[in-house]
């Protein structure tokens, strides 16, 4: 057990749905770990696309304003709750949360709390868990991707794209197609990417049906409304096509509820008639409600896995720029950045689209 020498919780809560100004840093009391969790002094804190829909009201699994957000934080274990005697205090670590991790202190069940190499940083650490998890369960859990195949993934720049195209490179000769602007082709490209399209001035599809006439074995899509047809469309017979986000409702700093509606209208549902005829498969993946308990038939052994590709020198986070804590406006400044570290004081940026 240890008491910690602070007597305060620093805390970055959204007050209301909206923009950057409904997030406030505030004090709260520092909380104790529960039975089997563990409590972490914060050095560093991921900020992903999930919280700025959270933000705007359009996630659905975080509490009612006030509520602190955050899915993953990295730091040192301060305090072990009962029941539980490893990592010790003062292990560096990186842990998962289903909300509350925008904060100097958090509890997290102890299964979901992992130490770190001594070569990795915090900011490295707190922009694993979301991203890397998110693809590892598309590409193996769920995807069953074997050696061989195609895989296309939207917004291949970005957090979870930089992920898919990284562990990707465990599976032989399988060929990576990835969406994004064209000043972004060079850093995609060295994460595994074999063929990009420029989504602002070409037709993914068409590009895509030129060099894959019968499709796409595993397609990635976080695009949302009509993408999602045409997606299911690209996927060849016997493929599957992931859904994973809703990216086209984000717009700017505030909700557009017209967009919103367009985007949700747009949505194709399959019909389950089509999907026996078109031989293929359609499914989600949505990692904050695995917190609820299904994570433990997945996520220690996912996390083991990424972390020795880290060592290994395959699993490489992207991180883009630091501002400070208190700046935290810059979650909107580019509505399309993916993923933010905050390491405690400051805001480290990922890779924009």
């Amino acid at each position: 057990m240890a008491e910690s020498d602070e007597k305060i919780n620093k805390c970055l809560v959204l007050r209301g749905y909206g923009s950057y100004n409904k997030l406030q840093v505030q004090e709260k009391p520092i909380p104790k770990p529960a039975k089997d969790q563990i409590r972490v002094k914060v050095e560093a804190c991921g900020i992903n696309f999930a919280e700025m829909m959270a933000c705007q009201g359009l996630y659905g699994i975080n509490p009612n304003p006030p509520c602190v957000l955050g899915y993953e934080v990295a730091g040192v274990v301060d305090e072990l709750g009962e029941g539980v005697t490893e990592p010790p205090v003062g292990t560096r670590v990186v842990a998962g949360c289903r909300y509350g991790g925008w904060s100097r202190y958090v509890t997290s069940a102890h299964d979901l709390v992992w130490p770190i190499p001594d070569d990795m940083s915090f900011q490295q650490a707190a922009a694993i868990p979301v991203n890397y998890l998110t693809a590892y369960v598309m590409l193996f859990s769920f995807g069953n991707l074997s050696s061989g195949q195609t895989v296309l993934c939207h917004m291949a720049s970005g957090g979870v794209g930089c992920a898919v195209g990284q562990l990707c490179k465990t599976v032989p000769d399988v060929k990576v197609y990835g969406t994004c602007s064209a000043s972004k082709n060079e850093a995609a490209k060295e994460n595994g990417y074999t063929n990009l399209i420029d989504y602002r001035t070409q037709d993914y599809v068409k590009e895509i049906r030129k060099l894959e006439p019968e499709g796409i074995d595993l397609v990635l899509d976080p695009l949302g409304g009509a993408e999602n047809k045409r997606n299911y469309d690209l996927t060849k017979t016997f493929g599957r096509q992931i859904l994973y986000g809703s990216a086209n409702v984000i717009t700017g700093e505030t909700r557009n509820l017209l967009r919103l509606a367009r985007t949700w209208w747009n949505t194709s549902g399959t019909n389950p008639m089509d999907l026996m005829a078109h031989n293929k498969m359609v499914g989600g993946v949505h990692l904050g409600y695995l917190f609820d308990g299904f994570y433990k038939r997945i996520f220690p052994q996912a996390m083991a896995k990424i972390i020795q590709l880290f060592k290994e020198g395959i699993v490489k986070p992207q991180i883009d720029s630091v501002h400070s804590f208190e700046n935290n406006n810059i979650l909107f400044l580019h509505y399309n950045v993916i993923s933010l570290v905050m390491p405690f004081g400051v805001c480290t940026r990922e890779r924009t689209l």
